[in-house]
């Protein structure tokens, strides 16, 4: 972890043009180097016009300074931003400025990482900014708003809280002398860490429900050859990502499309038709097909509604992960004689050349991406933290195991402190250096 010492700097806004850019500075020498490329002495949470310039005096560009003294900035230190043009040249020039009156080049995170180490935020909200940065969908942008406004630490605080009770009514225990006459009562900590571990529980329900909002889902499009796949995936997409043919065997590779469904950010793979062939290159592709439905969040297969049910693949099936979602689209309706057809939310008619349908089959979509009701029912969440809170729950169970088999006080009280130690490592109050700069290293350079 670098020196806290230091001040640093960076570029905080992206790459490319722009009608604004940001470069921001923080550490101890920031009120200096305010005066240095301003010529005024900061005013604290005052937005000034100001001309920055260069050491010989030279206008680099017009623009607004901010400044914020420690310890009420995002990151607990002296911190400026400069409001510039939103052009590389310029950002550049301004930062290499900024870097010859004493500052280093911020890494990746290490805004954030100061506010970690000056407790601003918890390592749950430092990822919950990355998080919010990275969003894909609206619903993972205020799940993950909600755990940076402190939602997610506050439930861990709280339980956290609870276990240390636990583990004091252990301790207590402890304190009565070995008298023969004298017993025990664990009934009060046993229901205790009981009531905890049913909190926890639901706790990991809500993580594991959001932890897909950390990933696109992935829909495969899947079926027979000729059943209208490729025009599904170019229907979804809105442009013509897979050539569309009569002739069967046409996609021979698996085509991948990221776009925007809804208020979703998808994966949609346009795969070749499940069918023996002895065509070498449409073999290939079958079987590219079959891994890929293995890694599927949704499938929809694919049928042309003109054939009989027989035609269905059921192969196609076999190879489905068994936590996929399936929905089977009927298409070619405009072909049919029947005219009603009954949809639900696993089964839609449709007619992918006329549209008719079309809307019914985003609704089905929808309704499986649409993972929770009520958004509260959602903790966006990692690996880290479903791993974290496993063994949290596996050490209040052994907890409980130890208590009803009569374990002495000394173990029951040893597991509850590891289960504390596990809570102190979700929220990086114990967190080793390692994990620190793996999570603050994926984070985008100047946040």
């Amino acid at each position: 972890m670098p020196k806290n010492s230091d001040t640093i700097t960076a570029i905080a806004t992206p790459s490319g043009r722009g009608g604004i850019g940001i470069v921001r500075v923080s550490g101890n020498k920031t009120k200096e180097i305010f005066k240095a490329l301003t010529g005024f002495s900061p005013k604290a949470r005052l937005a000034q016009f100001v001309s920055f310039k260069s050491s010989d005096q030279k206008i680099i560009d017009k623009g607004i300074a901010l400044y914020f003294e420690a310890p009420a900035s995002y990151t607990g230190e002296d911190v400026m931003e400069c409001h510039a043009h939103g052009s590389r040249i310029i950002l550049g020039i301004l930062l290499e400025e900024i870097l010859s009156l004493g500052a280093r080049l911020a890494l990746p995170g290490e805004f954030t990482e100061r506010a970690f180490i000056n407790d601003k935020i918890d390592l749950l909200q430092a990822e919950a900014i990355a998080d919010l940065i990275d969003s894909n969908s609206k619903k993972a942008a205020r799940s993950a708003m909600q755990s940076l406004s402190g939602v997610f630490s506050d439930s861990i605080k709280e339980l956290r809280e609870r276990v240390f009770n636990a583990k004091a009514l252990i301790e207590a225990a402890l304190d009565f002398p070995e008298e023969e006459d004298v017993v025990v009562d664990t009934l009060p900590a046993s229901r205790e860490v009981q009531e905890c571990l049913d909190v926890l529980n639901d706790l990991i329900s809500k993580a594991e429900a959001g932890r897909v909002l950390d990933q696109n889902p992935s829909i495969v499009i899947a079926g027979r050859p000729n059943a209208g796949k490729s025009s599904v995936l170019n229907y979804l997409s809105g442009f013509d990502s897979a050539i569309v043919s009569t002739t069967p065997g046409t996609t021979r590779d698996v085509i991948k499309e990221k776009v925007l469904l809804g208020d979703y950010a998808v994966t949609l793979f346009d795969t070749a038709g499940i069918r023996n062939t002895e065509d070498k290159v449409e073999q290939a592709g079958v079987d590219r097909a079959r891994k890929t439905l293995a890694i599927a969040d949704i499938v929809l297969c694919v049928h042309d509604n003109t054939l009989d049910e027989a035609s269905i693949n059921v192969d196609l099936f076999e190879h489905i992960s068994p936590g996929a979602r399936i929905i089977v689209v009927r298409n070619k309706i405009d072909l049919c004689d029947e005219t009603n057809f009954e949809n639900s939310e696993n089964e839609v008619y449709v007619s992918v050349k006329t549209s008719v349908g079309m809307d019914k089959l985003l609704e089905a979509i929808y309704q499986h991406l649409d993972i929770a009701e009520n958004e509260e029912d959602l903790i966006f969440s990692r690996q880290r933290h479903l791993e974290d809170l496993h063994r949290i729950s596996n050490g209040l169970k052994s907890v409980l195991s130890d208590i009803a088999n009569g374990a002495g006080l000394e173990v029951q009280a040893e597991s509850l402190r590891q289960c504390l130690s596990g809570f102190d490592d979700l929220t990086g109050k114990t967190t080793s250096d390692d994990v620190l700069g793996a999570v603050f290293s994926k984070f985008c350079i100047g946040k």
